[in-house]
């Protein structure tokens, strides 16, 4: 469920971040602990996952960090979407009861032909 309060939030920073001030979202944008709910450059939200529009519960394992300006470009797309050109897809674990992203790699991206 999502924090009813900025303690709340910090707490879920903390089982999902650790101690670190400083720590990066799925699509790579840099967030700060403290700048919980600021739209500036490290400001972050906590969401659904899944949205609950298209079925998503309302329980820890459907809550994200994300930055703001992620959270402002994924726009609750489901369950496809692309963040700076970056296609990802939400996926479900039914046994963890818990929704993750996942990057969408092309067939070229796997390994370009090298092996090492």
């Amino acid at each position: 469920m999502l924090p009813k309060n900025r303690e709340e939030a910090l707490e879920l920073w903390k089982n999902e971040m650790g101690e670190k001030e400083y720590a990066y979202d799925f699509s790579g944008k840099k967030i700060k602990r403290s700048d919980y709910l600021e739209k500036n450059q490290v400001g972050w939200v906590v969401t659904y996952i899944r949205p609950l529009e298209e079925g998503g519960k309302n329980n820890i394992g459907n809550v994200i960090i994300m930055h703001h300006r992620t959270f402002e470009e994924w726009n609750f797309q489901y369950p496809e979407f692309s963040i700076n050109g970056v296609n990802y897809r939400i996926h479900y674990e039914e046994k963890g009861d818990y929704h993750y992203i996942e990057e969408i790699l092309d067939d070229n991206d796997d390994d370009d032909g090298f092996f090492i």
